[in-house]
């Protein structure tokens, strides 16, 4: 008898160590380790099927395992759309295509196709990022002649209190946020992107969508608005009046929700942000993200927390959590760290190694990296990666 006792909690001790090696290589996979994909314009990785399927391996070993692809940007979709193709002055549908352009060849004529398949058979995620969200135009005031939609809706332009279009800084021209008809388009163009690739893993909106400039809003669709509610009173001349802004917040906080439940009512898809950090969303591009966790329309939280240095990334992660903790587990929580934009380096490894073993300190959900061009051509940040992925997976076990 004690020696089948002795036996018994010899399993039971096993089955206990298999049970908690489980739990955690289990938790680890839950890590969201991701990294942007930018337009073909701004990346080489779609110039052959042979470099994007390189591509995709680098990342896979360097410990990424989720991809968030670029499916809306100058004007164009990741794909040919014909949501877009009816809202526009396009003449034909190849014309709405990011990748119109492009000489890619790969097996499927799809980059896109070939890219979910190519990270899915390395078991990374694919979540579309709806880059330019509510802007129209970057670095020029979009016009009926410049701009494909305005050309056919030129009441969707969004404008300031100054009585030209609304931006911010001078380089991010928006559409009329606050219109039902830009939110529903923004909406069909995520349905259709699901409809066409429906084993992708979820959908990112990010410091454009939903957002607007603080400015915005002096449009006649949204004025009435306001005076219907206002007893006819015009909105204040002062952008920044408290009541005003909340009830402009509150459209867009209306919108997230409308964003989440449309997406989740198409199946089991991952409803990803990333806007930047608070309260300078709040006061800058009317972001009110605190609000879209307490209302339970987040899933995974990408707050743009770019600093060159750690210093200043500790400070961005800091404030990004004492906003975020109670309402979303940090588990869910992978801040966006910038390594570079098109050809300049934005950090340095030193900075990166520090930035990463802080994020493991704080027992985050990951991290995401803006963008895939530095983890697959730069070296030194590749290694830092490399590393500390690596490292980490291996003292998990």
């Amino acid at each position: 008898m004690r020696s089948l006792c002795i036996l018994f909690i010899g399993i039971m001790a096993i089955a206990m160590e298999v049970s908690c090696t489980s739990q955690t290589t289990e938790k680890t996979s839950e890590k969201t380790i991701g990294v942007w994909i930018a337009a073909p314009r701004h990346t080489s990785l779609f110039d052959s099927y042979t470099q994007l399927k390189s591509g995709i391996e680098i990342l896979s070993d360097r410990g990424i395992n989720t991809l968030f692809l670029c499916a809306w940007a100058d004007h164009k979709t990741a794909f040919e759309s014909e949501v877009l193709l009816s809202h526009s002055n396009y003449n034909h549908i190849k014309e709405t295509s990011l990748f119109q352009n492009t000489n890619y060849n790969g097996p499927s004529g799809d980059p896109v196709r070939d890219l979910i398949d190519l990270a899915h058979s390395k078991n990374m995620k694919v979540l579309f990022w709806f880059e330019y969200g509510f802007m129209a135009r970057w670095g020029t005031e979009p016009t009926q002649e410049n701009d494909p939609l305005l050309a056919k809706q030129p009441h969707w332009k969004g404008l300031g209190n100054d009585g030209i279009g609304t931006n911010y800084n001078g380089t991010d021209y928006y559409y009329n946020a606050y219109h039902p008809e830009v939110q529903q388009f923004i909406l069909e163009l995520i349905d259709e992107s699901i409809t066409r690739y429906p084993d992708i893993d979820g959908i990112q909106g990010d410091d454009r969508l939903p957002a607007s400039p603080a400015n915005s809003g002096y449009d006649t669709w949204t004025v009435s608005e306001y005076q219907a509610s206002h007893q006819g009173q015009n909105p204040p001349e002062d952008f920044r009046d408290k009541e005003w802004y909340a009830w402009r917040i509150n459209l867009l906080n209306n919108f997230a929700n409308r964003m989440y439940q449309s997406i989740k009512s198409k199946g089991n898809y991952t409803v990803a942000f990333s806007p930047n950090i608070y309260p300078w969303a709040y006061d800058n591009l009317m972001q009110d993200w605190p609000s879209w966790l307490r209302q339970g329309n987040v899933e995974l939280l990408n707050v743009q927390c770019y600093r060159r240095t750690f210093k200043d990334y500790k400070i961005a992660v800091d404030e990004m959590l004492s906003y975020s903790d109670g309402l979303l587990d940090r588990s869910r929580v992978s801040p966006g760290i910038i390594l570079g934009i098109a050809s300049q380096k934005m950090a340095n490894p030193q900075s990166l190694d520090s930035i990463l073993n802080y994020n493991t300190q704080l027992k985050l959900g990951g991290q995401s990296y803006f963008y895939e061009k530095w983890l697959v051509a730069d070296t030194a940040f590749a290694k830092t990666v490399s590393r500390h992925h690596l490292n980490t997976l291996s003292q998990s076990h």
